[in-house]
């Protein structure tokens, strides 16, 4: 690449940062590429990042693709999601963006916003057909990202578009274990509402009792358990 076109790219991406529709557009004009790459990401990926979702808007309108691929095998949609940017993450999915890619992590955008407790996102990946049960390279679901970070309308959501209750993670953790873990009685209580079983021990040994009777509500969390039927 020449000292000119990678100064191009980089003056172009740099006015995408900034939210400069402006500049950017003048430079398109002359014949920059919308794709062009700085810092290892087109200018799409460093708005959606950054929030500048006027920019998206422009880039999106002006043909920028959506689903393009860097080096990372990160996409726009899946900066966006990871840097908690809501609004950008409804832009580009309602553009098309690809939900099912999956980060090294093997986690895909549902169980992002799932962890982050973005439920109008959540519900809209539902709608678009994402996949409930996915596990990422740990077994975690998005039902346990969201009992885990103790977004309890996030799990409602989850668990009515039939997300399992009494999954295991590769260290036998449910989400009833995690949730009473954090002494989250909130959580605890719909899923124990929804069915979750309050049996399971972990692959240390520990159940959602014992977990419960560590948490910053010892009492109140185990005595939930309690009454829901779990046992020393």
């Amino acid at each position: 690449m020449s000292n000119s076109v990678s100064t191009s790219a980089e003056t172009f991406v740099r006015a995408c940062i900034r939210g400069d529709i402006e500049t950017a557009a003048r430079l398109h004009q002359q014949g920059a590429d919308l794709e062009a790459v700085w810092r290892s990401c087109t200018g799409l990926m460093w708005a959606a990042m950054e929030g500048q979702t006027k920019m998206v808007d422009w880039l999106i309108q002006a043909g920028a693709e959506v689903n393009v691929k860097n080096e990372a095998n990160y996409t726009a949609l899946m900066y966006a999601a990871e840097s908690e940017r809501q609004a950008a993450v409804m832009q580009l999915l309602a553009a098309g963006a690809n939900f099912r890619d999956r980060n090294r992590y093997r986690e895909t955008i549902l169980m992002t916003m799932a962890r982050y407790g973005f439920t109008e996102i959540v519900e809209k990946l539902i709608a678009l057909g994402a996949e409930v049960e996915a596990t990422n390279h740990i077994g975690n679901t998005a039902l346990y990202l969201a009992a885990e970070n103790g977004h309890v309308h996030t799990v409602s959501s989850l668990i009515r578009a039939g997300a399992n209750v009494n999954v295991r993670n590769i260290g036998d953790w449910t989400p009833l274990m995690m949730a009473s873990a954090h002494g989250d009685l909130a959580t605890m209580g719909l899923l124990l509402e929804q069915g979750a079983d309050v049996s399971p021990k972990n692959r240390w040994g520990a159940s959602a009792l014992s977990e419960a009777k560590r948490s910053v509500r010892p009492v109140r969390a185990a005595e939930l358990l309690q009454q829901a039927g779990a046992q020393e």
